[in-house]
């Protein structure tokens, strides 16, 4: 059989029923082994601890009969008559229960028998005639009568037979004690071999998890991210099980396929660049902040246009004293080079009221007075984030609601706070919100949303949220890797792609950050 070529569901399969296997045949040694012992000697000592204290008892009982006869004798008061008959209807019961006990017990019935005859012979030699003579009045004879050395023999041999029976249960019950004692050291033996095999198992498993799956996968991830360094002229080896290998042969082929996209891409990148210098401009102008930060706040953002290479969307991030971060993600209406005029002069707008320390609402008033004469109207979401007051400051003028997810999984959707931006003019105010370490915000514009849900609808903040609150928490501590797996996860799912610009914005004040 040739390992390499062996998949590694079947290696897999292969460890498993040998490791089952051998679990089974312990097990099943164990197992034998408690049927064969442990079970019956548990129940036997558990039936014979009752009957232990049943036949101290009868024991006791036969005793207190003979005292109660010779109260009886010596006082001739009935107390002492109905003492003695209680403790007779006693013993005859604690007899009944044990033979009850002892079903099934040849040697402890025949012990019992020999009790209850003993006790009989008793009951004929000195109480029946003792009792008769007390009847008929005679004291001195019924006190002669229980003296007899034949009662005082045959009280003798009821109390030595009862004994005798009480020392046969403790005997049996020492041995079934002595037995569970001997299968627990078998136990234990037969555990430490179980310890054994599940060590050389694990030992076996590392050894062979490494091997076949962390050395090809570190060897594969190796090649990824030399591959991933331009020009990505690197190779990604096929190697390990074939599994492993299918997954390099596909990251080999997606590698092949980018490198000729981007070959195109960047062909077309130069035709732009040769014979429309002021889109490539404007186009450099737009483009995301890479620089604006603070201390304990983490962004991650992304911007793509439907219609070429220019957006109406855009984000900014732009660092303000006190450590604070103001966040802005707009959409400006329509496509194209007016769209992204009015753009730039609202970002530029916006920017200058921000830097200058208006609020929100009031960088929204400064930057109406650039667009009021545009055709072209404005959503905008800015929003200062504090990260020493834990505190949100934002205005919505008309844009998609952001949602913010706090560290216990609660979505609060961030409404509207006024109108667009238009020449219609209008009113913002400010609103603050907790935003404690472990937050996100998620902004973004409609073309994250609109028409792509998997059944051609629009998707809604409450289901951004959702999407965010199914992700581990380690994962929400990365705004970058959540922007990542939002965006895929709604690209994938959706039913049309690319229909608007797409902006989107996660910020986040991460506990690690602090």
């Amino acid at each position: 059989m040739n390992l390499r070529a062996l998949p590694l569901r079947r290696r897999l399969a292969y460890v498993l029923a040998a490791s089952t296997g051998l679990v089974f045949i312990i097990g099943l040694i164990v197992g034998i082994q408690y049927l064969a012992s442990y079970n019956g000697a548990m129940n036997l000592q558990q039936r014979l601890t009752p009957a232990a204290e049943l036949a101290d008892n009868l024991l006791l009982a036969q005793s207190q009969a003979s005292g109660d006869l010779s109260d009886y004798v010596l006082t001739d008061r009935k107390r002492a008559l109905t003492a003695y008959e209680t403790s007779i209807e006693i013993a005859d019961s604690l007899t009944r229960s044990l033979e009850a006990t002892f079903e099934g017990d040849p040697g402890l019935l025949g012990q019992l028998a020999g009790v209850r005859a003993a006790q009989q012979v008793w009951l004929n030699d000195d109480a029946t005639p003792t009792l008769a003579f007390m009847a008929d009045g005679k004291t001195s004879e019924a006190a002669r009568a229980t003296n007899l050395p034949k009662a005082w023999d045959s009280y003798d041999s009821m109390i030595a037979t009862t004994t005798d029976l009480r020392d046969s249960i403790e005997e049996q019950r020492a041995n079934a004690r002595t037995t569970v004692d001997s299968f627990a050291r078998q136990l234990g033996f037969w555990l430490f071999i179980l310890a054994v095999v599940v060590v050389l198992l694990v030992a076996f498993a590392s050894m062979a998890t490494s091997r076949w799956i962390l050395t090809p996968l570190v060897r594969i991830r190796r090649d990824l991210t030399r591959a991933a360094r331009v020009p990505h002229t690197h190779p990604i080896a096929t190697l390990g099980p074939p599994e492993l290998q299918a997954v390099a042969g596909d990251a080999e082929d997606l590698r092949r396929t980018l490198v000729t996209e981007i070959d195109d891409a960047n062909a077309a990148r130069e035709g732009l660049v040769q014979d429309a210098p002021l889109v490539a401009a404007m186009q450099k102008v737009m483009a995301a902040p890479t620089s604006a930060t603070v201390d304990g706040v983490v962004v991650a953002g992304t911007s793509t246009s439907a219609e070429g290479v220019l957006a109406g969307d855009w984000w900014d991030a732009i660092a303000l004293d006190g450590g604070r971060l103001a966040l802005v993600v707009a959409d400006t209406s329509g496509h194209g080079t007016g769209a992204v005029l009015t753009a730039l002069r609202t970002r530029d707008l916006l920017r200058a009221g921000i830097n200058s320390g208006l609020t929100p609402a009031a960088s929204m008033n400064m930057a109406l007075s650039g667009i009021s004469e545009d055709g072209n109207f404005v959503t905008a979401f800015v929003g200062v984030i504090d990260p020493n007051g834990h505190t949100l400051t934002y205005c919505n003028a008309g844009h998609q609601p952001p949602v913010i997810v706090t560290p216990d999984k609660e979505s609060v959707i961030v409404g509207r706070t006024g109108p667009l931006l238009s020449s219609l003019g209008g009113d913002w105010a400010d609103q603050t919100v907790d935003f404690a370490p472990g937050t996100l915000l998620l902004a973004y514009t409609d073309g994250l949303i609109e028409e792509t849900s998997p059944s051609g609808g629009d998707l809604s903040a409450d289901d951004l949220g959702r999407i965010i609150r199914a992700l581990d928490a380690p994962i929400r501590q990365d705004p970058a890797e959540v922007l990542n797996r939002v965006v895929s996860h709604i690209r994938e799912h959706a039913s049309a792609w690319h229909r608007d610009d797409v902006t989107a914005v996660v910020a986040g004040c991460p506990v690690m950050a602090l």
